[in-house]
């Protein structure tokens, strides 16, 4: 028994400890990287990791930069402990690139055991003597971090003269203005400066660059310049507008996106500049038709048709995704959204563009304008003519600013005369906006804002005293001309508030469809402080102004189909367009809106007609009334740009004819010209037809209407008079409007005081209505009347119109 015990107690003793008796055993290599149980352990540090591994860094002289904190990992790829890190740099003598032990790097030299309670690496020296690298300031050396016996990858340190100035390179060439189609990808390289003394010398530059653009050129004592990755690292670039160009950020590699020109920024040893620009090529040609490729037609009330938009850029490729302003002439009766849609609410007539007005398409820094083969300006597409069928009821407005503290409403639909209104001041004008909702009345006092469904008072602003010129097509906004203290107001319905001012004084003005460009015009005959100006007011370029006096000034302007430009009243006439003058790229030299035309015709009153051939005018001299039919040939491709840049402007040709008009005038007032075509019947009549307004004190007086010829310009249509019924003491029509769907044109007439219902079909006034319009008193503020009238009624001198619906 005795020998068995020790045999059992020497068995357990030759078992490994940590073997069961059950067979199951612990396996010692799985704690090691290599499994065999001995060498590193999976939770030893194996690798560490420090950034940027591949652009590096840059620092100018004297500058700092802490460290990216490095990543440990273990050769499992799991995150590895490290309780701190030593960091060393390959500059041995610490001169250029030194780093202190919590991984701050100086661009120099930390200071170290300076005494006077002053910190150990707290202060960055610049390297004295500056690095020479072939006569160049920079130098590079490399950094690393390390613990636990393992070193990380190196991270090179690019020390250098502090960048002065950056130019842009793109695709290996200076960027002097070319433009790239949309999706066309190009490299971006830089050229920088650095300042010595007063002058400023070549750094570094891509190998393509002969003609250095630092002042200085090359540096005295060195023969050529390295790449900028070599000498300062990579840059990083930046776009401004993201929508003409994005920039891969891993290799630099920009994409153009859209028409424009964008600013870039370069940055660099911790600060960034401007490097240059960027031009995604704009538009040549804009083309609109049916889908049927026709380019007029009939469109059906309440039925959507849409619009094709073909649109090739300078480099002649097509593209697409442009942020268009699709516009109609008649947007009250046939609006067009923004994928160009057309949707017919009333019978009517209108005229559809394409444009692309920069900021929304093709925009650019406005000192950029022109660069990049025309960025930063409009261009417009051809016209789609649209008739809409049918007839529609009216609702009508009418009131005397000046002569009365009061306006009348009717609706055709009942055909009676509503009840006079009365305004908290006898108003100075009368305004309704496209859309038909609101009436604005100006005064010396305040704006008034009428509802005009319920004509009801919703505000009173007395920020903005004076006359109500014009409201925006969208209704966004009213200008308000204070011509008391000889300021024009921009006042946004939505805020409530005036958004823009500009000092001057108008007599007329007129908003292009899209709402973004004003234009105002003054003539000093009107006395006061009124001078010959046009005020231009674009939500691009700003305000801009123009003298008038050698025509005369322009108590009217007329906007062209489309809305490149407006011919203004005078003698000459003239036109303004949107197409700059001057130098691409060069702000100081351009002029906006500059002279476009001029046509040896005197006007005082002026129309356009909606399919753009023409516009019409008339001019009073010594009694004689002269009617001119102005022809008018608009380019419908971009601003003109000559290989040097230079901006001619944009040249609108004309042709001529004109007419006497046997009237016993004293003044004119209006020429009011229908939408093309006139509604004749079941069938469209091929010429629309204006009518002349105008003030007279001899009764039996005739209303004017001209009729266009077939042609489109240079043939003198037909000119007639229309004998106005009802009353043997009309003097004058003095106030007209057409009815939205053409039929119809109300005319007030002075003497009888009453509205004449115009059939244009027939060219007969079969009937008139009374609008009782009182007369203010030569005592109220506002009232422009020097003798009360012994009826106590004055005519109306505005008549405003919307549609309404028959059903």
């Amino acid at each position: 028994m005795r020998r068995y015990l020790a045999l059992v107690f020497l068995v357990s003793l030759a078992i490994p400890a940590g073997v069961s008796i059950s067979g199951c055993t612990r396996n010692p290599g799985a704690n090691y990287c290599n499994g065999l149980g001995y060498g590193q352990k999976i939770s030893d540090v194996y690798s560490i990791d420090l950034e940027p591994a591949t652009t590096g860094i840059s620092l100018a002289f004297g500058q700092t930069k802490q460290v990216t904190s490095p990543t440990a990992k273990t050769c499992k790829g799991d995150t590895a402990s490290v309780s701190s890190y030593t960091y060393g740099t390959t500059d041995t003598m610490r001169k250029y690139v030194d780093i202190s032990p919590s991984g701050n790097i100086c661009a120099g030299s930390w200071n170290r055991n300076t005494g006077g309670g002053i910190s150990d690496y707290t202060i960055c020296s610049v390297p004295s003597p500056e690095p020479s690298t072939n006569g160049l300031p920079y130098t590079t050396a490399f950094i690393t971090a390390t613990a636990n016996s393992v070193t990380s990858n190196p991270v090179e340190v690019y020390v250098h003269a502090a960048v002065s100035s950056i130019n842009l390179s793109v695709g290996g060439t200076t960027n002097g203005g070319q433009c790239y189609s949309k999706g066309a990808e190009e490299q971006l390289d830089s050229e920088a400066c650095y300042a010595s003394g007063n002058t400023q010398y070549e750094l570094c530059a891509p190998s393509t660059v002969t003609n250095y653009s630092c002042p200085g050129g090359l540096a005295p004592g060195a023969k050529s310049v390295p790449v900028c990755s070599s000498a300062i690292g990579t840059l990083s670039y930046t776009v401004g507008t993201s929508s003409v160009a994005t920039i891969n950020s891993e290799n630099n590699v920009i994409t153009a996106n859209l028409p424009g020109t964008t600013a870039i920024t370069a940055t660099v040893a911790g600060s960034g500049a401007s490097a240059g620009y960027f031009s995604t090529c704009p538009p040549k040609s804009i083309s609109l038709a049916f889908t049927n490729g026709n380019t007029s037609g009939t469109v059906t009330q309440g039925v959507t048709q849409n619009l094709t938009t073909t649109i090739v850029d300078t480099n002649d490729t097509t593209i697409t995704g442009l942020s268009l302003d699709y516009q109609s002439t008649n947007q009250r009766d046939i609006t067009v959204g923004s994928s160009g849609a057309i949707t017919a609410s009333f019978p009517g007539s209108a005229s559809i563009y394409a444009i692309c007005q920069p900021l929304a398409c093709n925009p650019a820094p406005v000192n950029e304008i022109g660069l990049g083969s025309g960025t930063g300006l409009p261009i417009s597409s051809n016209a789609v003519n649209i008739t809409t069928p049918g007839t529609a009821s009216t609702y009508l407005w009418f009131g005397a600013p000046g002569a009365s503290q009061y306006f009348v409403p009717i609706s055709l639909v009942t055909g009676n005369v509503g009840s006079t209104i009365k305004l908290p001041y006898v108003p100075n004008s009368m305004v309704l906006d496209k859309n038909g909702m609101n009436l604005y009345f100006g005064s010396s006092t305040e704006l008034m804002i009428y509802n005009a469904t319920t004509n009801s008072l919703t505000a009173q602003v007395t920020a903005t005293p004076g006359v109500v010129l014009a409201v925006a097509p969208d209704n966004s906004a009213v200008l308000v001309n204070d011509q008391s203290r000889k300021v024009l107001y921009v006042y946004s319905v939505a805020a409530s508030s005036v958004t823009t001012s500009y000092a001057g004084v108008g007599s007329t003005a007129t908003w292009t469809p899209d709402a973004k460009t004003l234009y105002i015009s003054d003539s000093a005959s009107l006395g006061g402080n009124h001078t010959d100006t046009l005020y231009v007011y674009n939500s691009n370029t700003g305000w801009t102004t123009h003298d008038l006096s050698a025509s005369g000034g322009a108590a009217s302007l007329a906007l062209t189909s489309p809305s490149v430009g407006a011919y203004l009243s005078g003698n000459p006439t003239v036109a303004h367009s949107w197409c700059p003058t001057g130098t691409a790229g060069n702000y100081a030299s351009m002029v906006f809106y500059p002279q476009a035309d001029s046509v040896d015709a005197q006007t005082d009153v002026l129309a356009g007609t909606t399919d753009g051939y023409h516009i019409i005018g008339a001019g009073y001299n010594s009694g004689t009334v002269t009617l001119s039919d102005i022809g008018v040939t608009i380019p419908t491709t971009q601003c003109p740009i000559a290989s040097d840049g230079a901006m001619p402007g944009l040249a609108l040709t004309h042709t001529l004819v004109q007419t006497p008009v046997t009237i016993n005038a004293t003044s004119l007032n209006q020429v009011v010209t229908s939408p093309l075509p006139v509604s004749s019947g079941s069938s469209v009549a091929s010429t629309s037809i204006s009518f002349l307004t105008y003030s007279g004190n001899t009764t039996g007086a005739t209303l004017p209407y001209y009729k266009q010829a077939t042609s489109s310009t240079g043939t003198l249509g037909t000119l007639g008079y229309l004998t106005l019924t009802g009353s043997s003491a009309i003097t004058a029509p003095i106030a007209g409007t057409f009815s939205p769907d053409n039929s119809w044109f109300y005319v007030s007439t002075a003497g009888d005081n009453l509205i004449h219902f115009i059939n244009t079909s027939t060219l007969t006034d079969t009937q008139q209505l009374a609008p009782n319009l009182p007369a203010c008193s030569t005592s109220d503020q506002g009232c422009t009347l020097t003798t009360t009238p012994t009826s106590g009624i004055v005519p109306a001198t505005v008549i405003q119109v919307k549609p309404r619906s028959t059903t």
